[in-house]
C-alpha cells in the first residue's frame, strides 16, 4: 500500500554539468495528473518524462521540475563567448555584489547570463539527454519510497479504525434480539394505553408484531457490514494499489450503516451506529490519500 503524497529528488552528473529532477505529489481522484517544468532547450524530452512517470505511478497529482547547471569547461568548448557582453555583465555583477555584500561572481555565473555565450543548443541537448534518465529514475525511486513509508502509517491507522468498526458491529449484533423484544413490549404497552384488548394468541397482534419486527430487523445490514469489513482487511493486507476499491467499499459501508440507523429504535444500537458513522468518515478521509 502506498500513499499518494511524497517528494523525490534525483541528480545526475556528467562532464557537461549536472541535471536535477524534483518531483512532488499530492492526492488526486484522477489517474496520474502531471505538470512539468522543463527548460525550453529540453522540451523534446517532456514526452519521455511523462511516459516514464505513468509507467511508475498509477494515481496522484504531480509536479515535476527539471533544472541543470553546465560546467564552464563544457561551455567554453560548446559555445563562443561574446567578449564585449562578458566584460559588461562581469562589471555589472561585480558592482552589484559589492553593493549588496555578496561574493564576487565567478566565470560560470557570468557565462550563465543569456547572451554572454552563444552555445550550440544541439550540443547541450545531446549531453543533458544522457543525464535525464538516471536523474528521473532516482527522483521517482525517492518519491516511491516516501509514498511507501507514508502508506505504512496509513495502513496502521486504517487497521486500528477497522478493528473499532468490527467491535462496534459485534456489539450491535449481540443486541439485535434484545432490541426486537423491547420493540414488541413497547407495541403491547402502546396497545394497552389505547384500550385495545388483545390476547397473547390474538392473530391481529401476531401480525402486527411480525410486521414491526421485520421492519426493525437489522440482521441483513449487520451481515453485509461484516462481509464488507472482511473485504476491507483483505484489501489492506493485499498487494497492489487498493485505493479505488477501498473508496467504493467505503461508500457501500456508509449505505448499510445509514439503513441500519434508520431501522432501529434501540438507543444503544443508535449510539453505536453513530459511532460507526464517525469512524467510517475518518476511514474514508484517509482512503482518499491511498494510491
Amino acid at each position: 500500500m502506498k500513499s499518494m503524497t511524497g517528494y523525490g529528488r534525483g541528480m545526475a552528473k556528467g562532464e557537461c554539468g549536472t541535471l536535477t529532477v524534483e518531483v512532488s505529489a499530492v492526492n488526486s481522484r484522477k489517474q496520474v495528473d502531471l505538470r512539468c517544468s522543463v527548460p525550453r532547450e529540453l522540451g523534446m524530452l517532456e514526452q519521455q518524462i511523462r511516459q516514464t512517470v505513468q509507467e511508475k505511478l498509477s494515481r496522484g497529482s504531480l509536479y515535476l521540475a527539471v533544472s541543470y547547471q553546465l560546467n564552464p569547461e563544457f561551455l567554453s568548448k560548446a559555445g563562443r563567448v561574446d567578449t564585449t557582453a562578458f566584460a559588461a555583465v562581469s562589471k555589472e555583477l561585480a558592482a552589484l555584489a559589492a553593493k549588496t555584500g555578496l561574493s564576487a561572481p565567478t566565470v560560470a555565473d557570468v557565462l550563465a547570463v543569456p547572451g554572454v555565450l552563444n552555445t550550440s543548443q544541439s550540443a547541450v541537448y545531446d549531453f543533458l539527454k544522457t543525464l535525464l534518465t538516471p536523474a528521473l529514475e532516482t527522483a521517482l525511486a525517492e518519491l516511491t519510497a516516501a509514498r511507501v513509508a507514508e502508506g505504512l502509517r496509513l495502513k496502521a491507522d486504517l487497521s486500528a479504525r477497522g478493528e473499532t468498526i468490527r467491535q462496534l458491529l459485534e456489539r450491535i449484533d449481540g443486541r439485535g434480539n434484545e432490541a426486537l423484544v423491547q420493540l414488541q413490549e413497547r407495541l403491547r404497552t402502546r396497545l394497552a394505553e389505547l384500550g385495545a384488548t388483545m390476547s397473547e394468541d390474538d392473530e391481529r397482534l401476531a401480525k402486527e408484531l411480525v410486521f414491526f419486527a421485520e421492519r426493525a430487523d437489522i440482521t441483513e445490514e449487520v451481515v453485509r457490514l461484516k462481509s464488507h469489513i472482511v473485504k476491507y482487511f483483505q484489501l489492506l493486507e493485499g498487494e497492489g494499489d487498493p485505493g479505488r476499491e477501498l473508496e467504493f467499499l467505503g461508500q457501500e459501508m456508509n449505505r448499510e450503516i445509514t439503513t441500519l440507523s434508520s431501522k432501529t429504535a434501540d438507543l444503544c444500537i443508535s449510539a453505536d451506529a453513530l459511532a460507526l458513522k464517525i469512524e467510517l468518515s475518518k476511514i474514508r478521509e484517509q482512503i482518499m490519500n491511498i494510491e
